[in-house]
C-alpha cells in the first residue's frame, strides 16, 4: 500500500514538472514578455530570430515592422493589465518548440475596462545553441 501511495505522489508530481529544456523555453517566451512590459526593445530583439513572423489580428509582421510600433503599443497594453497563465502546453521535437498557452486577461486600458481570454502560440527554434523566437500567433476575445 506504501509503495502504491508513493508511485502516485511521485507520478503526480512528475507529471508537473518540466524538463530542462521544457524549462528553456519558457523562460525565453516569459523573458519576451518581459520586455515588452518593460519596453525593452533591444532585449526582444535578442529573443526573436531574424525571420520571426508575428501574427495578431489581420496583421502579420517582421522583426523589424513588429519592433517598430506594436512592440510600444503592446507593452503599454500589457503593463496595464493583470495576466493569469490558465494554461499552457510545451512540445518539443529536436530544435523546435511550440507552446500554446491560454490566459486571462483583466483591467482598465484607454479608460475601458477589459476582460480577456486571450491564446498564444509560441514557435521557438534553436539558434547556435540558445532558443529563439520564431513564429508568434495572438488572439483574445472578451469573456463578457
Amino acid at each position: 500500500m506504501t509503495a502504491i501511495l508513493l508511485f502516485i505522489i511521485g507520478t503526480s508530481i512528475a507529471v508537473g514538472q518540466h524538463s530542462a529544456t521544457e524549462k528553456k523555453v519558457i523562460q525565453t517566451l516569459n523573458a519576451f514578455h518581459e520586455a515588452i512590459i518593460d519596453n525593452d526593445s533591444q532585449a526582444a530583439k535578442g529573443l526573436l530570430s531574424e525571420s520571426v513572423r508575428i501574427l495578431e489580428g489581420v496583421n502579420i509582421e517582421t522583426k523589424g515592422e513588429y519592433l517598430s510600433h506594436h512592440f510600444h503599443s503592446d507593452g503599454k497594453f500589457l503593463s496595464a493589465m493583470k495576466r493569469e497563465v490558465e494554461s499552457r502546453k510545451v512540445s518539443i521535437d529536436g530544435n523546435t518548440a511550440w507552446i500554446s498557452t491560454q490566459t486571462h486577461t483583466w483591467g482598465t486600458y484607454s479608460d475601458r475596462n477589459l476582460d480577456l481570454n486571450s491564446l498564444e502560440l509560441a514557435v521557438l527554434k534553436k539558434e547556435d545553441g540558445n532558443w529563439k523566437i520564431g513564429a508568434l500567433h495572438w488572439s483574445s476575445a472578451s469573456n463578457k
